[in-house]
């Protein structure tokens, strides 16, 4: 089975890295997708794709996982052409792709499609990149969210001064 994982990972954090873990167990190959892959320097979306790139690739080597490739996708306004846009840039068909999210948006985008779409393992419970984003720019404790090599690529890029926007 090849599993295509969507997210904007604005940032990674330790639920995608448990919910990939998971998936990957089970797959053959494990197509990340990074979605907004345009998108960079907003508040909702802090980091470039080789920076997003970079924080997944460094988690996946520590942890010895090899069945992966990453790819960026950039919004669009046409669902459907999304969904065959993400298929076509992983060189999948629909009949041998399972898409794993609970986003209902993406969920319906490859349904369309006719992809397979399932619920990817539940390990964010309340946990978010939004909320990580959201502590950060409060000065509230966010380091235990994200996976230690997260944690460092942020020190070293200086991520917290780029998180903080002015509160309205």
């Amino acid at each position: 089975m090849d599993a295509l994982f969507i997210g904007r990972f604005q940032p990674f954090h330790k639920g995608h890295l448990a919910s990939i873990k998971k998936i990957a167990l089970g797959a053959d190959r494990v197509f990340l997708i990074i979605g907004s892959s345009q998108e960079s320097d907003t508040m909702d979306n802090p980091f470039s794709f080789s920076e997003r790139r970079e924080m997944i690739e460094t988690c996946l080597a520590e942890l010895g996982i090899e069945n992966y490739k990453i790819y960026g996708v950039p919004d669009m306004d046409d669902d459907l052409l999304w969904a065959k846009k993400v298929l076509e840039v992983a060189g999948l068909e629909p009949k041998n792709a399972v898409v794993f999210t609970r986003n209902s948006w993406s969920k319906k985008c490859f349904d369309t499609a006719g992809v397979e779409v399932r619920a990817h393992p539940l390990f964010f419970k309340k946990l978010s990149a939004t909320k990580v984003r959201e502590k950060i720019n409060k000065g509230e404790e966010w380091e235990n969210l994200v996976p230690e090599p997260v944690f460092l690529f942020f020190k070293k890029i200086k991520a917290e001064k780029r998180v903080k926007f002015p509160q309205n």
